[in-house]
């Protein structure tokens, strides 16, 4: 017998199994268990990130609005602006003015006015000239406020001069009765204000600040950072061009990536950022997968090993059972593999016999039911072929009657058409109320063409409504009930459509006649499972008042009010839901 070469040995064999049936399985298991987890992680951490965010920028704008709130109260104080038109101000005066302001809000450091008589501060002594504000607001003609990024400001504190960081709101201080200008109000804040609010945010290897709307640090840890801009970084771009005031966005910088969270401030356009690097989001991730791959990896080489130095013993019988399954992977379920051995591989084979004995049932299951799922299809397709065909038929019919002048006949074609359009069309269990009342009007058309017109149906419905989600076919059922009650009874039977917003919950549509009334044991038995003797469609109401409860909860359905003689009214409540746009 010739040699056997290496690669169409059994040892060669064994390995190309444990390669193929135990590593791969293992990386690929690896690599999508690890995807998986970084997209979960990824979706839980941005969820939580942006809600965290979130609520931080709610908190800064809060704080923001309220230090603008607290100028514009300033800039509306009486005795303050009557002091400014003076003109002539003491030192002394204005001082204790600033001071009383200073004294009235702690989130405030200073507060400077400058105008023609000079500059007046309290708080904040600044050593750097102010001149350049001044400059800046006299091309603002109105009091509207502008916020200056924060600036690095040297303080005089006693006989030393010291530095602080100072975000300011500038407002031209207007006169709107005379619209004369009586100089500058400037209001400092110190930027530690934003790192404290936002301090929450900041984690390991994450990197938190504020920019202005020109892409200036505004605020940062790393006061060192204050000032630089932001434009030429990857996601600024990406940044401005968002609409939705928070969200995230994940780019590249130095071959890393990174995703950046943001939420846009309302009351000055500055935006709060959160940048972080997915090898930091992903570390334990990375460890846990190198576990993985570790524990994997010995797994395999002591299976490898296991296999080989059983080889010898297990050549026969293995190869007799591997010649079998690839039988069965060829497609030859009919195998059964026989093995003449008493150890373990005996029970080997019957496992393979079983293994294949369930694969053919579960094949032959699969068949059987593709070809139900099959049949189900085709009679779903049969049963829209004949309200299509329908539908189609009376088309053709409605251009018929208008070519030969029967119009009439033809407008009650085209409204029949409509209602079997909307029949077809209407996909899900609710539809707006202005399809609904569409569909009404179509189906009182046929009515009145029926009954030549004895009765009239009227609509008022707030337009605000009309794109409001309602269970379809809700109102047809009642409509139908009052116009064939109310016929045998009343001489000329007039229907009111009423829909109104009860509450700004609760939608309310009134449905009222002039008919005949209900008899208060047929009243007593509508929304009972019971038969009637009577024309009145019990069955219809009941039907809509359970889809009604069903739909929207126990809380809402019909309540009908009804007096002999004097007519009906049924009341269909419903909770407000708007069409999603």
């Amino acid at each position: 017998m010739d040699k056997i070469k290496f690669y169409n040995s059994m040892r060669f064999q064994l390995m190309m199994i444990v390669l193929f049936l135990v590593i791969i399985p293992i990386l690929v298991i690896g690599s999508l268990l690890s995807n998986t987890q970084k997209d979960i992680y990824t979706e839980k951490y941005s969820a939580v990130a942006l809600q965290s965010i979130h609520e931080t920028g709610q908190k800064i704008d809060y704080m923001l609005g309220d230090i603008q709130d607290y100028t514009t109260s300033m800039l509306s104080n009486a005795p303050f602006l009557d002091l400014l038109r003076r003109g002539t101000l003491s030192d002394k005066v204005m001082d204790e003015t600033l001071r009383g302001f200073l004294a009235s809000k702690n989130a405030i450091d200073g507060i400077s006015l400058i105008n023609s008589t000079g500059t007046y501060a309290i708080g904040t002594n600044k050593a750097t000239p102010m001149i350049s504000i001044q400059l800046m607001m006299k091309s603002q003609s109105d009091g509207k406020p502008i916020w200056l990024s924060t600036k690095k400001q040297n303080i005089k504190i006693l006989s030393g001069v010291f530095s602080r960081y100072y975000f300011s709101v500038v407002r031209n201080i207007i006169d709107f009765n005379t619209l004369e200008n009586y100089g500058v109000l400037v209001v400092d804040v110190e930027e530690v204000l934003l790192e404290q609010a936002y301090e929450n945010l900041i984690t390991e290897g994450s990197n938190v600040f504020i920019i202005d709307s020109e892409g200036t640090i505004v605020s940062h840890k790393d006061k060192n950072m204050i000032g630089m801009s932001v434009v030429n970084l990857p996601y600024y771009q990406k940044l401005i061009g968002q609409t939705e005031t928070s969200g995230q966005i994940l780019y590249e910088l130095d071959n890393q990536e990174y995703v950046a969270f943001y939420n846009l401030l309302s009351t000055n356009g500055w935006r709060i950022v959160k940048t972080i690097s997915t090898d930091v989001l992903f570390s334990e991730i990375n460890e846990l997968q190198r576990y993985f791959y570790l524990g994997g990896g010995l797994y395999a080489a002591l299976i490898m090993a296991f296999l080989l130095s059983f080889a010898l013993q297990y050549t026969e019988p293995l190869l007799k059972i591997i010649e079998d399954i690839k039988k069965v992977e060829e497609g030859d379920l009919s195998i059964r593999t026989e093995v003449e051995t008493t150890n373990e591989i005996s029970y080997l084979s019957q496992g393979v016999n079983t293994m294949i004995d369930e694969m053919e049932q579960l094949i032959d299951r699969l068949v059987k039911e593709e070809r139900m799922k099959r049949e189900v299809e085709l009679e779903a397709l049969h049963a829209q072929i004949n309200p299509h065909f329908l539908y189609n038929t009376l088309n053709t019919i409605k251009w018929m009657a208008k070519i030969q002048g029967a119009d009439s006949v033809s407008n009650a074609i085209v409204a029949l058409v409509k209602l079997l359009r909307i029949s077809i069309n209407i996909s899900g269990d609710f539809i707006s109320l202005n399809e609904e009342i569409e569909y009404i009007k179509n189906y009182v058309y046929i009515q009145k063409l029926r009954f030549n017109e004895d009765f009239s149906v009227s609509y008022e419905v707030d337009p605000k409504l009309l794109n409001c989600m309602i269970p379809k076919l809700i109102l047809q059922p009642i409509i139908e009930n009052s116009i064939i009650y109310g016929m045998e009874n009343s001489e000329k039977l007039e229907i009111q459509v009423i829909c109104e917003l009860e509450s700004p919950d609760s939608l309310l549509i009134k449905i009222v006649d002039n008919g005949p009334g209900i008899p208060e044991e047929i009243l007593m038995t509508i929304f009972k499972d019971q038969r009637s003797e009577s024309k009145f469609s019990k069955a219809g109401l009941n039907n809509v008042n359970q889809r009604i409860k069903l739909f929207c909860g126990d809380q809402y359905g019909q309540e009908i009010l009804t007096k002999l003689d004097f007519g009906t009214t049924v009341m269909v409540r419903l909770p407000v839901r708007r069409r999603e746009s």
